[in-house]
């Protein structure tokens, strides 16, 4: 079974996801997007994928293979009467190549995922609403680090946080490891969060959490629950 390691699915939430208009839109996982908001207000439309087809399951292929797997792309989302804006998905620093990608308007969840799977992506940006709040939508689970990645990120972490990720089970620190310094910290430290702040929007699964303060936050998920990919 395919999975995806921790460090990847950071990599996938620190990236910068392009949208390149007149004025190029910047999307960033878990941060709402008032311009692309602006956009699907315009066109009438709530939801909107972010896809590549380069580098499938983040193996790197010729410019000559990821540029005929885009075109078909393109073609797919046209047979589904659906617009496309170009794009690009790149790491923050820009150290890594860019992977071409279209921002596909009006798409369905379902039929972003079947366009995910057929690419064979690890993962894809879902936006939901017309709050245009990216988030990462995976589509293989996490894996699990080794016991020696386990104890190296350990050693990494502040002292007075060691002893809470220590309680945590290989799957909940598998997700911890998947996000920023910042957002660790945060989770592994819950007796300090501020309760009328608005941090989070999201989980480290990647699954969004609401816009509300972290206490609606709490309600809201204890209501409805919530979706992930587990480690089978």
């Amino acid at each position: 079974m395919i999975s995806i390691h921790p460090n990847l699915i950071r990599a996938y939430r620190e990236a910068k996801y392009v949208v390149e208009i007149t004025d190029p839109i910047t999307l960033l996982v878990g941060k709402c997007n008032s311009n692309l908001s602006i956009l699907l207000k315009e066109r009438k439309l709530s939801t909107a994928a972010f896809i590549t087809a380069f580098n499938p399951n983040s193996n790197i292929l010729s410019d000559h293979e990821n540029i005929e797997a885009h075109k078909q792309l393109l073609k797919d989302a046209k047979d589904l009467n659906l617009e496309t804006i170009d794009g690009y998905g790149q790491d923050i620093t820009e150290q890594w190549p860019r992977e071409t990608s279209a921002l596909i308007l009006g798409i369905t969840e379902s039929q972003a995922e079947t366009l995910a799977d057929k690419y064979s992506q690890n993962a894809f940006i879902w936006i939901g609403s017309i709050d245009a709040l990216p988030v990462l939508r995976l589509r293989h689970p996490i894996a699990l680090p080794s016991d020696e990645e386990i104890k190296m990120w350990l050693l990494d972490l502040p002292s007075i946080f060691v002893n809470n990720a220590k309680t945590l089970s290989r799957l909940d620190q598998a997700w911890i490891m998947s996000v920023t310094k910042f957002e660790q910290f945060h989770w592994l430290d819950s007796g300090a969060w501020d309760l009328n702040q608005t941090w989070p929007l999201s989980k480290p699964d990647g699954s969004a959490m609401g816009i509300g303060t972290e206490l609606d936050r709490v309600f809201k998920l204890i209501a409805a629950g919530q979706s992930k990919i587990v480690h089978d």
